[in-house]
């Protein structure tokens, strides 16, 4: 414990870590080195505290940059007052926070010489006067360097006038932030704020709005340029008239007209930043087949859109880049929407966007229901380098999903249920961090660890900038190391399979987590550790290999069995095949009624047929046969006149061995030679196709189509209107005759 003062609260106490000392009194002296002193739970044992400059006469106060006053117990009986001049020694002072809910009276002059505060911090005191704070803020001696006054849950009895009364205290001082969260707001002119240069942000989240009229009105005497640098947080406020952007309804099939000279929206989006986050309180919004139009060309000035928790289930909106000029946004958040669709114009027309956040939401409905348009989500965000798909049930990704992405540093895809990584990585050469923790990868396929081995390639130095490690900071990463996060996949080592995968997750010098911090399922459903799972898959290979041996050797003692039966089979059937041949080549000798083959053909192609195909066939197969008569059927000539020509065809098919069709588009746009085909079939008599030059094969009958695609064909050639045979005639004739002893 440090020295006593004649204040110190009974059984008072300080603490020291690193350069902040914490106390539950003002201690009279401070430790060397210490730049931060909070003074915590004083008023256990007083009902008012006096907070002046004898406090601080000790000269090691002077070093101190940040002091705070903060009290958690209830103390809404006691009172806190700070008296004028109480800070005129505080030289190096940076921040001055009082978090209280007691009574707290300001005097007029209380902040005199706090010429290097920056920052004046009064969250949670309730019972804040403002009337007083303004008195002691008002005027250049008071606080000028103040840039960010933070008001949050202070209450005023009839809410906070946010008018110029109260905003022209601040005037003459280089404010940047002010925040206003979490209180009731009576009146709210923004415009005001306009008259600050170096303004940036107004938090104005978790308001309940008490005005009368839109706030937005107050926009009225603002151009977009005086406002431009701002950025406004108003998520998650409610009361007045304060208009919520979306409703919450579904509507389809609209054309909506954007007028370029609506003040509340065109100044809307002239803000440097704009959070609209959770402003839904109904049913989802679902848009489907929206078009916005405008006549002139409406340009966005703003930087940074959130619009986080607003239950916005479909975004079918098209817009049309060459009137809608969003190029300007540069962050674009619409995670936890329960977002199901979002058509790509919107991201598309973001040309300038480098963090896009659409997490915790349901866009693997889109990606079954148009995976082409899902695939077109991120085609033109070219300078992209932050991607957060977390949490979307997605079970798989486009292989060129990032294609147009070569900016890439930082891809997060964690909660999803991804078993392998196939989208294409190889190409984003500043990647440097992916984030595939707690999907449901079992085993990482060769594909897999390829795609994930591509970022220890050096293809280009890493990115390695400021902006791009505050980026990818929000995952807790550092941009400049390449890593994978795999941590929470129910990784398998319960068979050999996984024995290659298990040994690139333990040997990669990518994965953020080591071995021993990642485990692996068993046999028996144990978890693992990496490290040790080698051994264990090892192990599981080995007696799978002697189950593998011995199945092997049974197998080659069944093989060689049932091969040497298969011979015998094969060497019977050979030689019972070449009996029917010797049997079909006797009856062709012997009975002058029998034909080798029934040539069918289209009347159109006669001339062709009379020309290259009878006689050579006949010749080959009078010598094969060792006869001189004719062998080839042909109804024309062979059908007996007066006869019912159904009647015989079926009497020549069953005198011939096979049935030899000249296929050609005439052929098959023919009733009567499809009748024919479809006969011989019927028959089951064994079919030859010759095709005469080039036949569409759409024009053939389905039982044609499928003899072409399964069998070998016949094949002429045509060339200047000359017929060549692809094959011999040898080789036709002896094929006819195997084909009819099969």
């Amino acid at each position: 414990m440090l020295g006593n003062s004649l204040t110190a609260a009974v059984n008072s106490t300080c603490s020291l870590s690193k350069e902040t000392l914490t106390c539950n009194y003002v201690p009279e002296e401070i430790p060397d080195g210490v730049l931060s002193v909070t003074i915590k739970d004083f008023m256990l044992d007083k009902d008012l505290f006096v907070i002046h400059d004898e406090l601080f006469q000790s000269e090691s106060w002077k070093n101190i940059k940040y002091l705070t006053f903060k009290d958690d117990q209830d103390i809404s009986s006691k009172t806190i007052i700070l008296k004028d001049a109480t800070f005129t020694d505080f030289l190096q002072m940076k921040m001055l926070r009082i978090h209280m809910e007691s009574g707290l009276i300001i005097e007029p002059n209380a902040f005199l010489g706090l010429e290097n505060v920056n920052t004046l911090d009064f969250t949670g005191c309730i019972r804040l006067d403002l009337d007083q704070l303004m008195k002691a803020l008002n005027g250049s001696d008071k606080v000028p360097n103040l840039e960010h006054l933070s008001l949050q849950r202070v209450y005023s009895y009839g809410g906070l006038n946010f008018d110029k009364t109260f905003i022209s205290c601040l005037y003459g001082k280089p404010l940047k932030t002010l925040d206003l969260s979490k209180t009731h707001i009576a009146s709210f002119e923004v415009c005001l704020l306009a008259a600050f240069s170096d303004f940036e942000i107004l938090n104005v989240s978790r308001v309940t709005f008490e005005v009368s009229d839109s706030y937005l009105h107050h926009f009225a005497n603002v151009t977009p340029a005086d406002i431009h640098r701002m950025g406004i947080d108003i998520s998650y406020s409610t009361g007045g008239s304060l208009a919520n952007p979306f409703s919450s309804n579904t509507f389809s099939n609209l054309k909506i007209p954007f007028f370029e000279d609506s003040i509340t929206w065109s100044l809307y989006f002239a803000l440097r930043m704009l959070n609209i986050s959770g402003f839904s309180v109904g049913q989802p919004c679902r848009l489907y087949n929206i078009e916005i139009w405008s006549v002139h060309k409406f340009k966005i000035l703003t930087n940074q859109l959130i619009a986080k928790r607003n239950k916005l289930q479909r975004l079918d909106i098209n817009l049309d880049c060459d009137n809608f000029d969003i190029s300007s946004i540069i962050h674009f958040d619409l995670s936890e929407n329960t977002l199901e669709y979002l058509h790509p114009s919107l991201p598309n027309c973001m040309t300038g966007l480098e963090h896009l956040d659409l997490s915790v939401n349901n866009l693997n409905d889109m990606l079954k229901e148009n995976e082409q348009l899902f695939g077109q989500l991120l085609n033109n965000t070219e300078r992209l380098k932050y991607i957060s798909l977390a949490s979307n049930q997605l079970v798989d990704l486009p292989d060129d999903f990032f294609e147009g992405n070569k900016n890439l540093v930082a891809i997060n895809l964690a909660g999803n249920r991804l078993t392998q990584v196939h989208f294409k990585l190889h190409h984003l050469k500043h990647l440097s961090f992916i984030d595939l923790s707690s999907n449901n990868i079992r085993i990482l396929d060769s594909m897999t660890m390829k795609q994930l081995d591509a970022m220890r390639i050096d293809l280009e130095p890493n990115v390695d900038n400021t902006d791009n490690m505050k980026m990818t900071s929000r995952d807790g990463y550092i941009s400049s190391i390449r890593k994978v996060r795999l941590k929470g996949n129910p990784f398998s080592c319960d068979a050999c399979e996984t024995l290659s995968s298990i040994r690139w997750l333990v040997s990669t010098t990518i994965t953020e987590s080591s071995p021993d911090e990642l485990t692996c399922k068993g046999e028996d459903d144990t978890n693992i550790s990496l490290t040790d799972a080698v051994v264990v898959v090892e192990g599981i290979c080995e007696r799978k290999m002697k189950i593998i041996v011995i199945t092997i050797t049974s197998v080659v003692v069944s093989a060689i069995c049932v091969g040497a039966v298969l011979m015998i089979y094969i060497r019977r059937r050979r030689a019972l095949k070449q009996r029917r041949r010797h049997d079909i080549i006797e009856l062709l000798r012997q009975d002058e009624t029998r034909f080798a083959v029934f040539l069918s053909f289209c009347n159109e192609d006669d001339e062709f047929v009379q020309e290259n195909v009878i006689g050579p066939l006949n010749d080959g197969l009078q010598r094969i046969v060792g006869t001189e008569r004719n062998l080839n059927c042909i109804g024309d000539v062979e059908y007996r006149t007066g006869r019912y020509v159904h009647d015989e065809f079926l009497r020549c098919i069953e005198l011939c061995t096979v049935f030899l069709c000249v296929v050609s588009d005439n052929y098959c746009n023919s009733s009567y030679c499809v009748q024919e085909f479809d006969l011989a079939t019927q028959k089951t008599k064994p079919v030859i196709l010759m095709m005469k030059g080039d036949v569409d094969i759409g024009l053939m009958t389905p039982a044609m189509q499928l003899l072409f695609r399964n069998q070998v064909r016949v094949l002429w050639e045509e060339n200047n209107g000359e017929y060549r045979l692809k094959t011999s005639w040898k080789n036709v004739c002896e094929s006819i005759l195997d084909i009819g002893s099969d």
